[in-house]
C-alpha cells in the first residue's frame, strides 16, 4: 500500500499526509490539517525541482526549440513540439499549408489517444474496480486490458509514422516536417486505427457504467482552446465557461500565475477564481463540434457528465478517446484522397519577433511564448502547462472533499483523495516552473 503519516496533536488536530501519489506522472503528495471539523489546510504539494527549460532555451536557434521542449515530458512531448513550432512561426511570420496543419493535428491526436488510454485503463480504472493496479485487474478483465493496449498502441503508431519515434520525435520543426510519411504508411496506420476503435468504445462503455463519486462537487470554471469548425486541439482563441473568448496572446490575463509556498508549480487564476482545463473543459465548451460515434455517445451520456464533478473528467476522456480515433482515420483518409505532397519545409528566414501559441495537451491548455533576436535565437521563453493551471483548482477540490469526508477513517480518506487527484490526470513533471530570483 502507499505510504502515509498520521500525527495527532492533542484531542482536536490531526495531520494527514499521502507522501507519494501513486499512478500519476511525476512526484507529489497530499497534505491535510484538520482542527476539529475545520479544514485548516488541504493541498497538493508538488515538490519536484524546476528543470529550467525556459532558461535552457535562451540563446538556442529557433529550429532547436521543438526538440528541446519535447524533453519536458515523455507522456506529452508532441503538444510541446507542435505549440513551440507554431509560436516560432508566429514570431517569424511563417505560414504553413494545410498538409502540415493536418499532420500536426494528427500528432496532437496521437498524444490524446495514447495518454487517455494509459490513464483511463491503467491509472484510473483500478480505483473504480477496487484493484491496486492494472496488473492485478487484468486477471478478471483480460479482454478490457487487451483492447486498452491495442488502442494505446494505435496512438503510439501515429507518433512513429508522423514523427519517426514513439517518444520524442525528430522531424517536427518550425516551417513543417523534415520528412513526410508515405501513402502506404498512412494506409497501414488507418487500418490499425480502425481495428483499435473497439478499445475506445470499451472505454466509453466501462466509464459510463461506473458510479462517479460526488464528494468533491463544487462549482467549476473551465477553459479550452477554440478549435474552430471541428472538435480539435489547437486554435488561436481560448474559450471560458463564463462566456469569454480571448486571443491566445492574452494568456497572461487568463492564467495570472503566482508562486505558492507549498508547490514548485505556479498556480493560476482567472478573475480571482481557480479554473479547470482538460478533457472535461474541452467537452463542455466544444461539444457542439463533435461528430460521428463520439457525438452519439455524448448525446446518450450527457446526463452523466456533471460539470461540477471533477470525476466526470474520466468519462469526458473516454468520449475524447473515441472521437480522436475516428478523427485520426478521417484526417488520414483526407490526406490520401487529396494526394500526399512530398514537399520541403517552408523556408524560414530568421528575424526578430514575438510569438505566442496554444494547443491542447491531453491534460489541458498549453501555452508557449517566445521572443527571438535578429538571428532567430531565443531571448525570452515562457511555458505555461495545463497541470500548473489546474493546480489551484485541484487544491480547491481537495478542500471540498476533505470537508465532506472528514468523518472517514485514515485509509479510506487517503485513498479517496488520491483518487480525486488522479481524476485530473496530472502531469507533475511538466508543471514545475522557472522562478526568477533577484539579488538585492
Amino acid at each position: 500500500m502507499w505510504p502515509s503519516c498520521w500525527v495527532w496533536r492533542g484531542d482536536l488536530m490531526r495531520e494527514i499526509s499521502v507522501e507519494h501519489l501513486a499512478r500519476v506522472e511525476g512526484h507529489g503528495s497530499i497534505e491535510v490539517v484538520l482542527e476539529g471539523d475545520e479544514v485548516k489546510r488541504a493541498f497538493l504539494r508538488i515538490y519536484e525541482g524546476p528543470r529550467f527549460f525556459e532558461r535552457i532555451l535562451i540563446g538556442r536557434r529557433y529550429y532547436e526549440v521543438p526538440d528541446i521542449t519535447a524533453r519536458i515530458c515523455s507522456i506529452c512531448p508532441d503538444p510541446h513540439q507542435v505549440v513551440s513550432s507554431r509560436a516560432i512561426e508566429k514570431a517569424m511570420g511563417v505560414r504553413v499549408d494545410r498538409q502540415v496543419e493536418v499532420l500536426r493535428e494528427l500528432q496532437l491526436i496521437s498524444d490524446v489517444i495514447h495518454s487517455h488510454a494509459l490513464h483511463l485503463f491503467f491509472l484510473a480504472l483500478p480505483d473504480f474496480l477496487g484493484y491496486e493496479d492494472a496488473v492485478s485487474m487484468a486477471g478478471k478483465y483480460p479482454e478490457t486490458v487487451k483492447l486498452a493496449l491495442k488502442v494505446k498502441r494505435a496512438g503510439n503508431a501515429i507518433k512513429e509514422t508522423i514523427t519517426g519515434r514513439t517518444v520524442h520525435g525528430v522531424v517536427t520543426k518550425p516551417g513543417g516536417y523534415t520528412r513526410v510519411p508515405r501513402s502506404e504508411e498512412l494506409e497501414r496506420l488507418a487500418r490499425q486505427l480502425e481495428e483499435s476503435i473497439d478499445g475506445a468504445r470499451e472505454a466509453v462503455r466501462v466509464f459510463s457504467s461506473l458510479e462517479m463519486p460526488s464528494f468533491a462537487r463544487r462549482s467549476n470554471l473551465y477553459m479550452a482552446v477554440d478549435p474552430g469548425e471541428a472538435y480539435g486541439y489547437s486554435g488561436d482563441y481560448v474559450l471560458v465557461s463564463d462566456g469569454g473568448r480571448y486571443p491566445v496572446e492574452r494568456y497572461m490575463e487568463l492564467t495570472n500565475e503566482t508562486t505558492v509556498g507549498h508547490s514548485s508549480a505556479k498556480h493560476s487564476s482567472y478573475k480571482g477564481r481557480s479554473f479547470m482545463t482538460g478533457a472535461l473543459a474541452r467537452l463542455l465548451l466544444n461539444r457542439s463540434r463533435l461528430y460521428g460515434e463520439a457525438r452519439e455517445a455524448y448525446g446518450k451520456l450527457e446526463g452523466k457528465i456533471d460539470d461540477a464533478n471533477p470525476f466526470s473528467n474520466n468519462l469526458a476522456q473516454a468520449i475524447e478517446l473515441l472521437y480522436s480515433v475516428e478523427r485520426a482515420v478521417d484526417l488520414i483518409n483526407s490526406l490520401l484522397d487529396e494526394g500526399l505532397k512530398d514537399e520541403l519545409m517552408v523556408e524560414v528566414s530568421p528575424r526578430a519577433g514575438k510569438g505566442i501559441a496554444a494547443v491542447e495537451a491531453p491534460r489541458g491548455l498549453l501555452y508557449h511564448h517566445y521572443r527571438l533576436d535578429d538571428d532567430g535565437r531565443v531571448i525570452f521563453a515562457n511555458i505555461v502547462t495545463p497541470t500548473a493551471q489546474n493546480a489551484a483548482n485541484i487544491d480547491d477540490h481537495i478542500r471540498t472533499a476533505v470537508g465532506n469526508l472528514r468523518g472517514l477513517g485514515d485509509e479510506e480518506l487517503r485513498f479517496k483523495l488520491e483518487m480525486l487527484v488522479r481524476a485530473y490526470d496530472p502531469c507533475i513533471s511538466c508543471s514545475v516552473h522557472l522562478v526568477r530570483l533577484r539579488r538585492e
